[in-house]
């Protein structure tokens, strides 16, 4: 997993550098910061440390939780429903 966000992380740098270089025309200055943003020493934006995030293993493991929880309640409800048609439809005969 950590090999994936420094991979992400490598190519969102060298998409900062391609934008901020590539793609700006020369003669403009740059657009004047948000009053609200803090940056650096560098004059970078500030960033927070990532969050955590949810493994591979136990996204899987909830997803097989909720497929089960989903057919259990699923065959209830078809049964419930059943019954409540049937007996619908009885009260409805006799009158």
């Amino acid at each position: 997993m950590e090999s994936v966000q420094s991979a992400f992380n490598k190519f969102s740098n060298d998409v900062k550098l391609m934008g901020s270089s590539a793609f700006q025309p020369q003669s403009s200055p740059p657009p004047p910061p948000p009053p609200s943003a803090s940056y650096g020493h560098s004059g970078v934006l500030v960033t927070r440390p990532p969050r955590q995030s949810v493994s591979l293993w136990t996204c899987s493991k909830l997803c097989a939780v909720c497929f089960v929880a989903g057919i259990v309640v699923g065959y209830t409800l078809k049964r419930r429903v059943r019954r409540w048609l049937s007996s619908l439809a009885r009260r409805l005969k006799d009158d």
